[in-house]
């Protein structure tokens, strides 16, 4: 992936930066990122039902990446910049990646198909995926193990 970025595609990187630091975001990311751990599409079904703040912070977060991920579908953000920018959109892929198809069939057709084309679509980008992928696994593993203990 080469990179054409422009100053142009700075600014947008870091107005992204801004609006991940809003304090509603910041809790919605904290739950992503550390509190919501999906071990089965019955746990997103259990989040979906219930509503409630945490639905709503997984709708802010992926929403969030669906949309800074447009600028880069539509041309107005270099991709090579963004890859560079976005291990927390990875994260939170990884993390759901085994869910997609039934978020698919059941919420919506093309639930983050944008963001799984943009992760499959280099190799630089897959192999950040496999790189963050062991630690999602790593973690959800502990997390087992700690909860059958």
């Amino acid at each position: 992936m080469t990179s054409k970025a422009t100053h142009g595609d700075v600014d947008i990187i870091l107005r992204l930066y801004e609006l991940r630091r809003e304090p509603v975001m910041r809790e919605a990311r904290k739950f992503m990122a550390f509190e919501f751990w999906p071990s089965s599409y019955e746990d997103l079904g259990k989040l979906f039902g219930a509503g409630g703040k945490e639905f709503a912070y997984f709708r802010q977060v992926t929403s969030y990446w669906d949309m800074a991920l447009s600028f880069v579908a539509r041309g107005a953000l270099d991709p090579a910049l963004f890859l560079d920018n976005c291990n927390e959109m990875m994260f939170v892929y990884a993390k759901l990646k085994p869910f997609l198809p039934q978020l698919r069939e059941t919420v919506n057709p093309l639930f983050w198909k944008r963001v799984e084309d943009f992760i499959t679509g280099s190799a630089e980008s897959q192999q950040k995926l496999a790189n963050i992928s062991r630690n999602v696994e790593r973690v959800r593993e502990q997390r087992m193990k700690a909860a059958a203990a």
